[in-house]
């Protein structure tokens, strides 16, 4: 799947981009121009959840107090009332 973008640049730049890379080529030396130099989101994200990991299993009371209040009020063997939680919901 690809995504079409509009972008701004210099006109030098522009003409600089249209005189050097051939019309059929232009997607994709962008492409590769951007894969190149943009961070990589994904694996970003998998070394902060690999933190967050470690800092849970180092810390385990931490999510002790987390299960306490997210169970705050609540009855564990009450069953899920969708109207119920439809009637809180309303302002």
């Amino acid at each position: 799947m690809t995504t079409q973008l509009l972008i701004h640049l210099p006109t030098d730049i522009a003409v600089r981009f249209r005189t050097a890379v051939p019309a059929r080529q232009r997607s994709n030396f962008v492409r590769e121009l951007l894969e190149k130099h943009l961070p990589d989101l994904d694996d970003q994200m998998y070394q902060l959840g690999l933190q967050a990991q470690r800092h849970d299993q180092l810390q385990p009371e931490e999510l002790q107090e987390v299960d306490a209040t997210v169970m705050d009020g609540l009855n564990p063997d009450e069953t899920f009332d969708v109207a119920k939680l439809a009637a809180l919901c309303r302002p």
